[in-house]
């Protein structure tokens, strides 16, 4: 800006010089020469273009001398504006002027776009998720378009393996449908989306992955009117802040009273100030992470389903919400006579009521009304033909009426459990098998041990001495002691133990605890906490199963609450739900279940305990979304099953035999939920 500022400082000194100096040349030419005023201004110009036609010039001596003087500063002059003039025009300044400019037309054309205001890394995994997603929907695009093209080359060729590993069928096939890719250019969320952020340097990083970006303070109105705010769909508030988060959750909701907002909190103690000046919906960072690192570590298979059609872009599924408005040819229908799983391979595992409550695993005789929205699974490449049945007019979003999203519910106070000493606990703990194991240091442990009841077989190591008395005085099993040392690992169970929860803030603490645990035991189930994202690749090598980072798990659910608050929603209301007591548990059909060889529909599971079946997790590892009543149970599958927390004890017993029983290993069949960053 300096630099802006001395460059127009110096086309201003130039201004005025010629302002001077044309004047005194044309009066001095009248005076000297005699010529006409036309003339001598003529001369004038030309004499300090360097010009010279030749038709008019100085003639006397007197006036040959003015014209040398006349040059040497005429010159000079305009030599020193055009030096002025181009360091203003190449400046970064005015690079910087005209990108704004650019941006602000840009911006004025959108409507029901994003805006994500912040910077730094949540920011930037917010930006690749996105980018992932708008990828795998481009190459869905592409793989429908290029269906006929491989059909004509198959016919053509032969479908036979060993036909198509051919060079020639290769190179057919590559000449036909590698040009779609620059032929076929759909508009996907990301040319729908304006960071507004207030640090420069992150701007011009944004800028060069062809996004579009408003620099500026997100707490003032006019950076968020520069946004376009009035005419967008949703605001994501990504702050380093809390206090700046607050603010320009005030500040977008004073200016925009429908749109959706979604903020995200370090402190997870500002969740309720957040809701009151007007988020619809608040994620905290680390108790995100607790929660969903709680899942992956107890409901492995559960999280499996949920990551498989929410976030996996290896999975072929997809989830979405189909609006039953009053367009929809779809309301008035039983669903089974929608034959969704026939015409669309899809299932509905839920139903938002018109009254923002939930239906989970609805049955085929189940009536649609208007106003409910349907969240059905079915093949990515099947969800656009699924929601052009649902309703007749797709090309306009359904405005979606501005609810608050579902509060966390504070876990109610549980029974109260006896306190226990440190030699109490390691005698428990030598005789346990077939527990949890939680290595604690920092926020994301103190997070997830906060949700869990101390009556579960739970065994926490820990070395900070006032948590641990803490925790014993909760009732928790703890053995005191750093979890790097293979005895205070074998002190806790570790080789008859069914899973650890790695969450060591130290990076080589973390590696050299999940290396010592997989070397005392290789079927425990491993899941770690990245202390930072370089250090995720190496705990995935040091042998953990699943590798979560809290600003990774925090962007995929600030996306989810944004862009699909519905089945965002819902996801929150069955996974662990306190205040409704609903809870979504994984039944394992082991070899002694007396489950095998009966069907879910015989099982009577919705009549007797008013549960539901919305996936099963096949022996081959693959999973089965709303399966069919009359499927049959087989050995090794895992019902994923939505159930009254009253109840979940009681079909654990009846599934498995056991409350506590669980398969040898969680590690069966089931894939990375952590995605390489690229």
């Amino acid at each position: 800006m300096d630099s802006l500022n001395e460059a127009q400082r110096q086309i201003r000194i130039a201004i005025l010089l010629l302002a001077t100096i044309i004047p005194i040349g044309v009066i001095g030419f009248m005076i000297l020469e005699g010529y006409a005023l036309l003339d001598s201004i003529w001369l004038t110009v030309i004499t300090l273009a360097t010009i010279g036609y030749g038709d008019i010039y100085a003639r006397t001596d007197a006036g040959r001398i003015f014209t040398v003087i006349l040059i040497l500063f005429g010159i000079g002059a305009v030599a020193y504006g055009l030096q002025a003039t181009a360091t203003f025009l190449v400046s970064p300044a005015i690079r910087e002027v005209r990108q704004r400019r650019r941006i602000q037309r840009a911006v004025s054309h959108l409507h029901d776009h994003y805006i994500i205001c912040g910077s730094g890394e949540l920011v930037d995994d917010t930006i690749h998720y996105l980018t992932e997603a708008a990828s795998r929907r481009q190459q869905l695009q592409i793989d429908l378009m290029a269906a006929p093209i491989e059909r004509f080359i198959g016919w053509l060729f032969g479908t036979s393996e060993r036909r198509q590993r051919s060079r020639l069928w290769r190179f057919i096939r590559s000449v036909l449908i590698a040009p779609l890719r620059f032929l076929h250019r759909s508009e996907t969320l990301l040319d729908r989306v304006v960071v507004v952020t207030p640090d420069h340097g992150f701007a011009d990083h944004i800028a060069d992955t062809g996004l579009l970006v408003v620099e500026g303070d997100p707490t003032s109105e006019a950076v968020l009117k520069g946004a376009g705010i009035h005419h967008a769909h949703a605001l994501m508030v990504i702050l380093d802040n809390d206090t700046e988060a607050l603010l320009t959750v005030l500040a977008a909701r004073n200016l925009n009273a429908d749109f959706q907002i979604t903020a995200a909190v370090l402190d997870e103690s500002l969740t309720a100030k957040m809701v009151r000046v007007g988020a619809n919906g608040v994620i905290a960072h680390y108790d995100a992470a607790a929660s969903f690192l709680n899942n992956v570590t107890l409901r492995p298979a559960v999280n499996g389903f949920f990551t498989s059609i929410l976030f996996s872009q290896q999975s072929n599924l997809g989830i979405t919400q189909l609006y039953l408005w009053d367009d929809s040819p779809w309301i008035g229908k039983h669903i089974g006579d929608l034959r969704l799983r026939e015409h669309f391979s899809a299932g509905i595992i839920g139903i938002r009521r018109d009254d923002a409550t939930y239906d989970y695993a609805p049955t085929d005789d189940r009536i649609l009304n208007e106003g409910e929205i349907l969240i059905a699974v079915a093949p990515a490449q099947r969800i656009n033909a699924l929601q052009a049945a649902c309703r007749k007019n797709t090309s306009s979003q359904p405005h979606v009426p501005n609810w608050q999203r579902l509060a966390v519910a504070t876990p109610p106070p549980l029974a109260p459990h006896p306190a226990r000493t440190l030699q109490e606990s390691a005698a428990a703990a030598a005789k346990m098998s077939q527990h949890y194991i939680i290595c604690a240091a920092g926020r994301i442990a103190q997070n997830a041990i906060a949700k869990l009841n101390p009556a579960r077989p739970f065994v926490i190591i820990s070395n900070d001495s006032e948590y641990v008395e803490h925790l014993l005085q909760r009732g928790f099993l703890v053995i005191q002691g750093d979890s790097t040392q293979e005895a205070v690992l074998k002190a806790a169970g570790i080789q008859r133990a069914l899973a650890v929860m790695v969450t060591a803030e130290d990076k080589a603490s973390s590696v050299l605890t999940v290396l010592n645990c997989r070397a005392i035991n290789k079927r425990l189930l491993i899941t770690a906490a990245a202390p930072s994202e370089d250090i995720a690749p190496k705990l995935a090598r040091a042998g953990a199963d699943r590798v979560i980072t809290p600003y990774q798990v925090a962007a995929q659910f600030v996306l989810l609450a944004t862009t699909r608050p519905v089945i965002s929603d819902f996801l929150q209301y069955v996974l662990f739900n306190y205040a409704a007591g609903i809870e979504t548990a994984e039944l394992y059909m082991e070899h002694d279940s007396l489950w095998i060889g009966q069907t879910i529909q015989g099982l009577g599971l919705s009549e007797q305990f008013g549960a539901g079946v919305i996936g099963l997790r096949l022996s081959s590892g693959q999973y089965l979304y709303a399966p069919p009543g009359d499927h049959l149970l087989q050995e090794d599958e895992v019902m994923i099953v939505v159930t009254p927390m009253e109840h979940s004890d009681l079909l654990r017993e009846l599934a498995h035999g056991s409350v506590n029983k669980r398969p040898v290993t969680l590690r069966r069949d089931m894939q990375p939920t952590r995605l390489p960053r690229h």
